[in-house]
């Protein structure tokens, strides 16, 4: 693999199959438009770029946890140790063993038990004296096998996610990652069993990991997933910034009823939110939707969309707690843009059944519209990773009751 990563910033959603990283090509592809233009403004920011793609690895890392996309856990398992490889390796160094050397002369603490059991003894004066101590000493051997294992698992890290940290090149080892893995996994086994060091452990397991669950099938290595699977990554971060009920609570249940009851599939919201100020609850649909990036209406959410939302607001209104009736039901379209304007979250619009001619979409019931929201991707992805704090529940409430307030004063 070429150490010269390409790094793609796609202008439309569509123009690149994958988001992530693949060492086959050398490519690193961020979803749409995740940059601004004034950012870049004609440059390439190697650091930025490197940066941002290390957030994009660790976040579809985690989603995999919940969806199992670009790969199996192996993989999964192996991404991680990499990174933490890597990080170990900025924070301390290259790993090298140690080894306690005894010994009459030279430096090194006197050690007692040693010098008692094994030394001559003098006697002078009611004094016991010890001519000749025996002292230890620790001393660094580079050619131990575990440290030359682990030069070898961090340059086959660095080969192939070296990039984010800004590492081009390690020490070559003595042993080949991929070549000597049936003899580097049984030492590595056998070193984890005997050690009774809890940070050699950590440092064992990371390496065993890498050696076993290294690629054998494919010359190329990678972590991307498909774009349009990149719609369950939006759902997840959106349900994790905006979401404050457990959805399972409000699945909308239909059956058939012939004349027995034939239950029929539940329906899931993707996120709810409950607004205890205002007394309402939200009925939070993301959609992974190009309109954000292109403004082009063929990009909204179909006809179906608005009346599944729709319905979903008449059965959690007619499915309220007691105590709840006097709360309000709304729903919202979130989908993705580039904030070129800097506002990490704007209302739109509305969608609705079409009114009449003498009705304006403000004068509708809350539960039979929809509002329409864009959120800055990038924002929603520090939200999530708790680099930032311009999202929230609450945000995205008072974005939508503002836009209701100009909407209402220009009608």
């Amino acid at each position: 693999m070429n150490n010269s990563i390409k790094f793609v910033v796609p202008k439309d959603k569509g123009e690149s199959e994958f988001v992530g990283f693949n060492s086959e090509n050398g490519a690193f592809v961020f979803p749409c438009k995740y940059f601004r233009d004034a950012e870049l403004d004609g440059k390439h920011d190697e650091q930025l770029f490197k940066r941002e793609a290390k957030n994009i690895l660790l976040l579809l890392k985690h989603v995999e946890q919940k969806y199992l996309f670009g790969g199996g856990n192996a993989q999964l398992l192996q991404f991680h140790s990499m990174l933490w490889l890597m990080q170990d390796y900025i924070d301390h160094g290259y790993y090298v063993e140690t080894e306690k050397v005894f010994g009459t002369s030279g430096a090194g603490r006197i050690h007692w038990g040693k010098t008692i059991r094994h030394s001559p003894v003098w006697l002078s004066g009611g004094n016991v004296i010890y001519p000749n101590p025996i002292r230890s000493r620790v001393t660094i051997d580079e050619s131990r096998i575990i440290t030359q294992i682990y030069k070898a698992c961090l340059e086959y890290s660095v080969l192939r996610l070296g990039f984010i940290f800004g590492i081009e090149r390690t020490e070559h080892a003595m042993y080949d990652v991929e070549k000597d893995k049936d003899f580097l996994s049984f030492f590595l086994t056998k070193e984890l069993q005997s050690t009774n060091k809890d940070d050699k452990k950590t440092l064992l397991r990371h390496l065993l990991s890498i050696v076993n669950h290294q690629n054998e099938k494919t010359s190329g290595w990678g972590f991307s997933i498909f774009d349009k699977d990149f719609e369950y990554v939006f759902e997840f971060l959106i349900n994790h910034v905006f979401g404050t009920e457990d959805v399972k609570k409000f699945y909308n249940t239909y059956s058939y009823y012939l004349p027995q009851r034939v239950p029929s599939s539940k329906l899931r919201p993707d996120t709810i939110m409950k607004d205890e100020r205002s007394w309402t609850y939200y009925v939070v649909d993301s959609k992974y939707y190009n309109f954000g990036y292109t403004g082009s209406a063929k990009d909204l959410p179909a006809s179906s969309d608005i009346s599944k939302q729709i319905g979903y607001n008449h059965f959690l209104r007619d499915n309220l707690p007691e105590k709840e009736q006097d709360f309000h039901v709304k729903s919202v379209f979130l989908l993705p843009y580039s904030a070129e304007d800097s506002q990490p979250i704007k209302c739109v619009g509305y969608a609705c059944r079409d009114a009449r001619a003498d009705e304006n979409f403000c004068n509708k019931k809350d539960d039979d519209r929809v509002a329409v929201c864009l959120v800055d991707l990038r924002e929603l992805i520090y939200s999530y990773q708790g680099k930032s704090n311009t999202l929230s529940p609450r945000k995205l409430i008072e974005t939508i009751e503002n836009f209701d307030k100009i909407a209402v004063k220009n009608d």
